[in-house]
């Protein structure tokens, strides 16, 4: 069975070396991925200031192509944005896009607002999946499924909003997504699997679903219970597994984050096979390099 997870800052393994070389994160990648037993990785650049756009993702594609694939971010204002949509997919190793619309700078409006058709209308016509992060908004995303059915749209960290970690602060850029509840973020995952999991092109990332579901410690048998739900109205096929490493609430080992699901006796092997590596190859047409 593969292991592929879907969400990892490789440009951020080494922390507090922002400034570290490409390949000394790349090391430092695989090197976890062969202690954790992750196989494969998509990576999810966040970028520095004097580091070309996706460079690390680049060099790790070069380097270990069967090992890494990444997703890039367009603007949906960008005049040249079909030529950049079509050469996605021709960029060796890069596979789909990942779409964040930010409160702050009026992005989460213009996205209910349908402002970002232009960009899914291209990604629906150059085969670009797109995942997209707008936690405890997911609603806003049923207009976008209905006008572009053939567009595999992939919603982050399960679609529910963002939890206030014990003792802590939320980042204030992640202020306006959070979701003060368990009750209320199940509230919103019950929208999920009773309303948009309807839609066959639309899947979940199961991602942050420990720090956002769970009420109890590792190795959350309640979470993997909510899981069970997502997978009865999604079908495993259409959920992905993802681990946000390095970005994760403190404590939340990579490790952890895949064990609590790999060593379930909740799953069957078929399920598990699923959501931790081949829904990821099914929804975003990822092809095994060689």
């Amino acid at each position: 069975m593969e292991i592929l997870d879907s969400q990892v800052h490789v440009d951020r393994v080494i922390r507090g070396g922002e400034g570290a070389s490409a390949d000394a994160m790349i090391d430092a990648t695989v090197a976890a991925m062969e202690a954790v037993g992750v196989d494969t990785v998509l990576i999810a650049e966040i970028g520095s200031a004097g580091r070309p756009a996706y460079a690390v993702s680049r060099r790790a594609v070069q380097r270990h192509p069967e090992r890494f694939g990444y997703l890039v971010g367009l603007e949906h204002t960008d005049p040249d944005l079909d030529r950049r949509m079509a050469e996605v997919r021709t960029t060796p190793g890069c596979l789909c896009l990942r779409l964040i619309p930010w409160p702050q700078n009026g992005d989460l409006e213009r996205m209910r607002a349908g402002e970002f058709e232009p960009l899914f209308a291209a990604a629906e016509r150059h085969g670009v999946p797109i995942f997209v992060g707008m936690p405890g908004q997911a609603p806003l995303i049923e207009p976008y499924l209905r006008r572009f059915p053939r567009l595999p749209i992939i919603l982050d960290h399960c679609g529910v909003g963002v939890a206030v970690p014990p003792g802590g602060e939320v980042p204030p850029m992640l202020a306006p997504f959070v979701t003060t509840t368990l009750d209320e973020r199940l509230e919103e995952l019950d929208h999920i699997t009773t309303v948009l999991a309807r839609y066959p092109n639309l899947a979940i990332k199961w991602c942050h679903a420990t720090s956002r579901l769970s009420a109890e410690p590792y190795p959350h048998r309640d979470t993997v219970g909510h899981l069970r739900g997502v997978i009865a109205a999604f079908g495993a096929e259409r959920v992905l597994w993802a681990s946000d490493w390095t970005k994760s609430q403190a404590g939340h080992t990579w490790a952890r984050s895949l064990h609590y699901l790999l060593d379930s006796d909740e799953l069957a092997d078929g399920e598990k096979a699923w959501v931790l590596g081949r829904s990821a190859r099914e929804v975003l047409g990822w092809r095994q390099a060689g």
